[in-house]
């Protein structure tokens, strides 16, 4: 059921992989918000926590991603509603800096602004399943356990990164 969700709202299934980087989200998760309409799967939220290093500062990066709803079933305030819970967990498993990708030109970049989100000013980097390092620009970050390090991200211009783990989110 949840291969219907990522089909429709991301474009692959699980058994389709980024033959570039080895995997399709590139980051492994440690849980997922599955938004159900009786027993069927409708929406997504992936958990994601990591260790990270900014400017010699170690902290738990991590978030959520692939956040995904049904056509059918958007515009009725589930995107929000999986935000706050995804921020809510995020935040009591100790996660100092919530991150994400969104692009500019999608819309999804308002409703996280209204969390709080920020754009970074700069590409943030990561590591594919190669072991490569690749860089990703529209990365959006906000503070949780840590709101004095959101703010020396967001004021300076050191090297961000997801860390030394597979992926991004």
């Amino acid at each position: 059921m949840l291969n219907v969700v990522n089909k429709e709202c991301f474009g692959f299934d699980d058994t389709e992989i980024n033959q570039d980087e080895g995997h399709m989200f590139g980051a492994v998760e440690f849980g997922a918000y599955l938004l159900l309409d009786a027993t069927r799967i409708v929406g997504v939220s992936y958990l994601y926590k990591r260790l990270s290093e900014y400017d010699g500062q170690k902290f738990h990066l991590g978030g959520f991603g692939g956040l995904g709803i049904l056509p059918e079933y958007r515009g009725k305030g589930y995107a929000r509603e999986m935000t706050e819970r995804s921020l809510h967990l995020a935040y009591e498993v100790g996660v100092d800096i919530a991150c994400l990708f969104a692009e500019r030109a999608a819309t999804v970049h308002k409703l996280y602004e209204k969390f709080g989100f920020v754009y970074l000013d700069r590409e943030a980097y990561y590591f594919d399943s190669l072991e490569a390092e690749r860089v990703i620009d529209d990365v959006m970050i906000l503070g949780l356990c840590d709101m004095e390090l959101a703010k020396k991200i967001l004021r300076t211009k050191h090297k961000f990164g997801y860390g030394k783990e597979e992926g991004c989110w």
